[in-house]
């Protein structure tokens, strides 16, 4: 996967963890189930940005290389 398929894929993700974000806050936060779900999708949205974007310790080759 080049870079440039990388960072796009990395700007997705912090789109869909943006729009997650605002969807979950927009009403307000409260201690519900959906809030917690919401949030926790909008951390793994970042960590899978995060993981795309940095690409640490070669974590996306899966044993072959580029």
């Amino acid at each position: 996967m080049n870079e440039t398929h990388r960072r796009r894929l990395a700007a997705v993700w912090v789109a869909f963890a943006g729009v997650m974000a605002y969807v979950t806050v927009a009403d307000g936060i409260t201690a519900d189930v959906g809030d917690v779900l919401g949030l926790l999708t909008v951390a793994l949205g970042l960590g899978l940005a995060y993981v795309y974007y940095a690409k640490p310790n070669g974590m996306l080759d899966f044993g072959r290389s580029e």
